[in-house]
């Protein structure tokens, strides 16, 4: 366990209003609810400022190398999912859980677009990034939502949690079908897509979780 997570007073889960117990904080008389805490408002800052895990750099490489022959005739498991009107795909090695969407909690003095808070699952906080912000390429057509889900996946640095507008679902994708990038997007020089494909006829551009890593890293660190 990280030492700045080791530091965390999960006290929303012993007397807050995910406790299991019968004892319960004096202070929710006033703030109603944990999320309108300065403790919990306080352990997310905790988490945006702990320390890289330990072997981090060979672990990160490890994880990301693979042999030609293992690219050849793959799989590939990703979960496809939509934000706003694009299309993307991600591996689902790096999925922890697909859940209900959920109110994000805005983090105070926060100038980084790419970060929107901080959200409670099932009383564990997790930080909250925007793929929208991300993903450069993205437009801003106003789709339907109602199909809306919040994905946490694990990367090399923690773990993290966005919105996403739909979720098509879990497909298995040949890899000979992901081409390179459009021009168009690998330019962008803070894209994160690494390949496109097609899948029932839609575009889908798969994202690369060691750009998508060390981009968070950068921003967040």
């Amino acid at each position: 366990m990280n030492s700045k997570d080791s530091q965390i007073n999960d006290c929303w889960n012993q007397i807050g209003v995910w406790r299991q117990q019968d004892d319960i904080c004096p202070k929710l008389a006033t703030v109603i609810h944990c999320r309108n805490c300065e403790t919990y408002i306080n352990a997310g800052l905790v988490l945006l400022d702990r320390e890289l895990p330990e072997n981090y750099t060979a672990e990160n490489t490890e994880s990301y190398k693979t042999t030609k022959a293992d690219q050849d005739n793959a799989s590939l498991s990703c979960i496809i999912f939509r934000i706003e009107s694009e299309w993307y795909a991600l591996k689902t090695a790096l999925l922890a859980e697909i859940c209900e969407t959920c109110e994000i909690h805005t983090i105070p003095h926060n100038k980084q677009k790419i970060l929107s808070g901080v959200v409670n699952i099932r009383g564990e906080i997790e930080i909250c990034i925007s793929l929208k912000e991300l993903c450069t390429n993205v437009s801003h057509d106003k789709n339907s939502t109602h199909h809306a889900r919040m994905i946490i996946i694990n990367l090399d640095s923690g773990k993290y949690a966005y919105h996403a507008d739909e979720v098509m679902g879990i497909f298995k994708i040949d890899e000979s079908e992901i081409k390179q990038a459009p021009t168009s997007i690998s330019a962008t020089g803070t894209h994160l897509i690494q390949g496109m494909f097609d899948f029932k006829e839609t575009s889908i551009g798969l994202i690369d979780p060691e750009l998508m890593n060390n981009k968070l890293m950068g921003i967040l660190a």
